[in-house]
C-alpha cells in the first residue's frame, strides 16, 4: 500500500516539474473514474511565473461548473455538501494541487477547475484545465456459443483510481479465478479478474454474476447470460403406446441447437407426427400402423453429436379378435398362441456412436440411411444395435408335444 501511494505521489513530482517557469500552467487528465460511493483522486500539478522574491503562503481552491467552492484550504469556505467528502492532497508549496473526492456521487461529474491564490504575489484560475469525473461501471465480457466440457474464460473488470483499496471479485460460478490490478496513465488503475471454468449443459441460459465488492463494504454487481451448446439426450421417460393397432411413441430429446429427431419403424425412416418445443426440451410424436414390429428407433442429432434409444411397442392381446369355433382343442391353441406372445423379449438401449444407423438386423435385409444435420463418427454395424429375434422359443413355431385326442370329435 505504502508502495502504491508512493509511486503515484512520484507521478505527481514527475508532472510538478517546472518546462515553463514563465506562465501559469497546470496539469490535469481531462477525465477520472471512480467507483460509486468509494473515492476518486484526480493527480494536479500546477505552475506559476518566477515571483522574483519569496512567497508566505498558498491557497488552494476547487470548483465545479456552477463555481461552487467543492474544496478549499480552508474547510470553513467548503460547501457543506462537500466539506467531509473532498481534501487536497500533497504539498501546494511544492505545486501538487491533486484533489480527493470520498464517497463518490454520481453528481460529482463536474468539470471541476483548479485555482491558486499566492500571499503576497498573485492568484490564477485553470478554467482551461478541467477535469471531469464519472462513476465507473465494471464490465463482464464472456463468449458466445460456448460448447459443453470447453474451457472458457470470463473476465471483469473495472476502472478506479484507488490503489490503496484496490476492489475484490466473487464469481457466481466455481473455476479457477486470477486477480490483478494494473496502473495506468494519469493516476488510473484497472482492477481485472479472469475466471475459467468449464460449462455444462445445466449452466444454459443461466446467468454468469460477477460481484465487485470495494471500499467501505460497498459492492457492484454485473452479469451476462450463458449460451451453451451440448450434444442431444434422449430421456429416458422417452416411450411407446399401442392401441386398435397404431403406435404412439414420445422421444423427449434435450439438446441446443435443437436436433433433427427420426424414428425407424422395420425398414422404413419416418418424421415425426407432431413436434413440440420447450426451451432446450423437443417432444417428438410419431403414430403410425405398428404392423408386426414391436421395436421403434428414435434417433436425434445436431451438429455437436447424437443419442439414440430403442423403445419397445407394447403388446395388446388380440384374441378379441380371433373367431372362436367350438372345441376345446382351438382354445387350448389360443392359450399357447397367447403365451408365446407374452415372451417376446423388450428392449431399450442407447448409443452416442451414430447418427445413420442400419437395422437391417432387426426387420429388415436393407440398410436404412438416416438424413443428417451435422457430423458423424462413424456408422454403427449390425453388432452394435440391440437386434431381439423376435421368434427365438416361441411354444408355437416350435416342435409341441400335442395330444391329439383333442382333435377327436372336433
Amino acid at each position: 500500500m505504502i508502495l502504491q501511494w508512493s509511486l503515484f505521489f512520484m507521478y505527481i513530482y514527475i508532472k510538478v516539474t517546472p518546462t515553463e517557469a514563465s506562465s501559469w500552467t497546470a496539469a490535469v487528465p481531462s477525465s477520472v473514474k471512480g467507483l460509486l460511493g468509494s473515492y476518486v483522486v484526480i493527480p494536479c500539478s500546477y505552475n506559476y511565473p518566477d515571483p522574483k522574491t519569496s512567497t508566505t503562503g498558498f491557497t488552494g481552491i476547487w470548483y465545479n461548473d456552477n463555481n461552487q467552492v467543492i474544496c478549499h484550504s480552508d474547510k470553513s469556505q467548503t460547501l457543506d455538501q462537500f466539506r467531509s467528502r473532498t481534501k487536497l492532497l500533497g504539498d501546494l508549496s511544492k505545486k501538487n494541487c491533486s484533489l480527493m473526492i470520498e464517497d463518490l456521487q454520481q453528481s460529482d461529474g463536474g468539470p471541476l477547475y483548479f485555482r491558486i491564490e499566492i500571499k503576497g504575489y498573485d492568484q490564477y484560475s485553470y478554467k482551461n484545465n478541467k477535469v471531469s469525473v464519472s462513476v465507473s461501471q465494471p464490465d463482464l465480457s464472456v463468449q458466445e456459443g460456448v460448447k459443453e466440457g470447453e474451457n472458457v474464460s470470463a473476465s471483469c473488470s473495472v476502472f478506479h483510481s484507488c490503489p490503496t483499496y484496490p476492489p475484490s471479485f466473487i464469481w457466481s460460478h466455481s473455476g479457477e479465478q486470477h486477480d490483478q490490478t494494473q496502473q495506468l496513465h494519469e493516476g488510473q488503475w484497472n482492477s481485472t479478474s479472469t475466471l475459467t471454468f468449464h460449462p455444462n449443459r445445466s449452466d444454459h441460459n443461466k446467468t454468469l454474476k460477477c460481484k465487485i465488492t470495494y471500499h467501505r463494504g460497498l459492492y457492484v454487481e454485473t452479469s451476462k447470460i450463458l449460451q451453451v451448446k451440448y450434444a442431444p439426450d434422449i430421456k429416458t421417460s422417452s416411450k411407446c403406446s399401442s392401441e386398435d393397432g397404431v403406435v404412439k411413441c414420445e422421444c423427449i430429446v434435450e439438446s441446443e441447437p435443437p436436433s433433427m429427431v427420426y424414428f425407424i419403424l422395420g425398414d422404413r425412416v419416418m418424421q415425426s407426427s407432431k413436434a413440440e418445443k420447450n426451451g432446450s426440451v423437443t417432444i417428438e410424436t410419431l403414430q403410425t400402423d405398428s404392423g408386426s414390429f414391436s421395436f421403434v428407433h428414435c434417433l436425434a442429432n445436431n451438429r455437436l453429436g447424437y443419442d439414440n434409444i430403442l423403445l419397445s411397442i407394447p403388446v395388446k392381446d388380440n384374441m378379441q379378435n380371433i373367431l372362436i369355433s367350438s372345441g376345446a382343442g382351438v382354445i387350448l391353441l389360443i392359450i399357447l398362441i397367447g403365451s408365446g406372445v407374452g415372451v417376446v423379449k423388450k428392449c431399450r438401449g442407447r448409443s452416442r456412436d451414430t447418427t445413420t444407423t442400419n437395422l437391417s438386423t432387426m426387420m429388415s435385409d436393407r440398410p436404412v440411411e438416416l438424413p443428417h444435420s451435422g457430423p458423424t463418427k462413424r456408422k454403427m454395424s449390425r453388432k452394435d444395435i440391440p437386434s431381439p429375434d423376435m421368434y427365438t422359443n416361441y411354444p408355437v413355431y416350435g416342435n409341441t408335444d400335442w395330444d391329439e385326442s383333442i382333435y377327436t370329435n372336433v
